[in-house]
C-alpha cells in the first residue's frame, strides 16, 4: 500500500476549511461596510441623546409654552387647577417624557450592540434602526419649515439643536446605506443562523 504525503498548506491546491464553510462571514470579523454602519448609527444614537437633553434644557429655560398647554388642557376638561398643581403636573410630564425618551435611546443602543455582537435578534435590531433612521431624516427635513416654539430661548440654541438633528439624520441615512450592502446583511444574519451546539449555519447536535 502506498502512503500519501500530508497536504502541503502552501500548495496551490490546498483549500482552507473556512473558504468553503458557507456564504456568511466568520462570526466576530467585521467587514468594512459593517464598521461604517456601526459608526454611523452610533453617531445617530449619540446625536438623538444630545437632542433630547437640549429639549429638556429648553423647557427649563422657558416653561411658559408647556404651562400654557397644561392650562388649556385643564380648561378643556372643565377642571379648575391651582398654579401649584399645574406646575407639579407640568414637571412630572417633563420627567416622564424624558425617561421614556431615555428608554427608547437605550433600546437603540442595545440594538446596535446586538448587531455588533451578532446576536440572534440582530436582524430585527437592524430593521428597527433602519426605520428610525428614516424617521429622523423626515424630522430633519421638517426643520426647514418649523418655527421656534419659544422666544425666550436664544435663537442660537435652536440653531445648534437643528444642526445636531441634521447631523444625526445624515448619519442614520448613511447607516441605512451601509446596512443594505451584502457584507452587512451576511454579517447580521450570521448571528441569527447560529444554533445551539453548532457553528454559524451549522447543524445542532
Amino acid at each position: 500500500m502506498v502512503s500519501l504525503p500530508p497536504p502541503n498548506p502552501g500548495s496551490g491546491s490546498h483549500v482552507e476549511p473556512r473558504a468553503v464553510a458557507g456564504p456568511h462571514p466568520e462570526k466576530g470579523s467585521k467587514p468594512e461596510a459593517v464598521r461604517y454602519m456601526l459608526v454611523c448609527w452610533a453617531v445617530m444614537i449619540a446625536g438623538e441623546l444630545l437632542h433630547q437633553l437640549l429639549t429638556v434644557i429648553s423647557v427649563v429655560i422657558d416653561p411658559a409654552p408647556l404651562k400654557e398647554s397644561a392650562k388649556q388642557a385643564a380648561k378643556s376638561q372643565g377642571d379648575a387647577l391651582s398654579d401649584a398643581t399645574l406646575h407639579a403636573g407640568m414637571w412630572a410630564t417633563v420627567v416622564v417624557a424624558g425617561l421614556i425618551q431615555l428608554a427608547i435611546i437605550g433600546v437603540f443602543a442595545a440594538g446596535l450592540n446586538a448587531i455588533s455582537s451578532q446576536k440572534k435578534w440582530a436582524p430585527g435590531a437592524r430593521r428597527m434602526l433602519q426605520i428610525f433612521a428614516g424617521f429622523f431624516a423626515i424630522r430633519a427635513a421638517a426643520l426647514y419649515v418649523a418655527l421656534p416654539s419659544s422666544t425666550a430661548v436664544p435663537g442660537a440654541f435652536f440653531a445648534a439643536d437643528g444642526i445636531i438633528q441634521i447631523i444625526l439624520a445624515v448619519a442614520g441615512v448613511l447607516g441605512v446605506i451601509y446596512s443594505s450592502q451584502k457584507e452587512s446583511r451576511d454579517y447580521v444574519e450570521a448571528g441569527a443562523d447560529t444554533k445551539p451546539g453548532g457553528g454559524a449555519g451549522g447543524p445542532a447536535r
